[in-house]
């Protein structure tokens, strides 16, 4: 559930370098995802804000580009691949931000989304993605860590 800035990757070995140096906690598998790409998907963008230290992702390019220039974001790389319409055995990837402290939080659970909205401060955003719920041909988990909030 939120806490404070939440970061995704595929990669075990930097999920494992977040939760020993950095102070993240590993929350659970948020969804499967392409690693490379394939038909009809999209590059997932995962930027960072300097100052604020959010991880924001984005499969848009304006978006992404707007982040930077207008946002404090730098471009990171490319987190995974993903659709940005729903394509058969996907689901929404929903994206929230805590206006106050700036945090996005990414879920494709309705019940986590709402919690968070309800309880947690966060406003959704919008779909940011399309993913998978579980494991398929071709995919890898998306891993959810969290910080501790500061």
């Amino acid at each position: 559930m939120p806490g404070g800035d939440h970061f995704y990757t595929t990669s075990e070995q930097e999920r494992d370098a977040a939760v020993s140096s950095y102070g993240y906690s590993f929350e659970q598998v948020a969804c499967y995802v392409h690693p490379s790409p394939v038909v009809g998907s999209s590059p997932l963008y995962r930027l960072v804000n300097g100052e604020s230290g959010d991880h924001f992702y984005t499969a848009d390019e304006a978006e992404r580009d707007q982040a930077v220039q207008g946002h404090g974001y730098q471009i990171e790389g490319v987190a995974a691949f993903v659709y940005r319409s729903q394509t058969d055995g996907t689901v929404p990837l929903y994206r929230l931000v805590n206006d106050e402290s700036q945090e996005h939080f990414y879920t494709t659970s309705e019940a986590e989304r709402d919690a968070a909205t309800s309880d947690l401060g966060y406003r959704a955003e919008d779909v940011a993605a399309y993913v998978y719920d579980s494991e398929q041909a071709g995919t890898v988990p998306l891993f959810r860590l969290v910080a501790a909030e500061s």
